[in-house]
């Protein structure tokens, strides 16, 4: 059984900068954050810089927090917004291929099936080139369309189905690389 929280008197004491409340809020959600923004980040201190930025537009905007969704969800969201604007202002400097829009798109509802833990996954996405890392987190994780990916991260819908195919089998060779590390 799945237990709701109340976080009403957090969100209240966030409201009016009550620093304890802050600190609680932090401390109740950062570790989840955390792990989000490891899915799109390079590095730790990456994933650590967004997660702090997305948190300074957590207690910022508290106010605008309406209640109708969950409290998690809200800051999660925040905090994929933060890795989506890391990604725009940094893209010069990460280098992805262009793509063929023509490319036949075969069947993407094949299942990656594996025994990796978590963080080994995790480990796993963060080795993977950046468009295709960040198209796989936005289509798996956050599901979004085709067209939102493309979208937010300024290119065509057809790109962003050809970059999550790419990164559907750029994940399952380093699976079966890690199978055949096992043997």
């Amino acid at each position: 059984m799945k237990t709701t929280y109340d976080y009403t008197n957090l969100i209240d004491g966030c409201l009016h900068n009550d620093r304890k409340s802050q600190q609680e809020l932090y401390d109740t959600f950062a570790p989840k954050m955390l792990a989000v923004c490891m899915r799109y980040a390079v590095t730790k201190h990456e994933a650590e810089d967004i997660m702090i930025e997305g948190f300074m537009q957590v207690f910022t905007h508290i106010g605008e927090f309406k209640r109708t969704c969950s409290l998690e969800f809200w800051i999660r969201q925040i905090m994929v917004n933060k890795a989506i604007s890391n990604f725009r202002v940094n893209q010069k400097r990460y280098h992805h291929d262009v793509i063929d829009t023509d490319v036949e798109i075969a069947d993407e509802t094949a299942d990656i099936e594996t025994t990796l833990t978590g963080r080994k996954i995790i480990e796993i996405i963060q080795l993977m080139p950046n468009m295709l890392r960040f198209v796989f987190n936005l289509r798996v994780f956050e599901e979004f369309s085709y067209k939102e990916i493309g979208q937010e991260l300024a290119i065509s819908e057809n790109n962003a189905r050809v970059h999550f195919l790419r990164a559907k089998k750029w994940i399952t060779n380093k699976i079966k690389d890690e199978d055949k590390n096992k043997i």
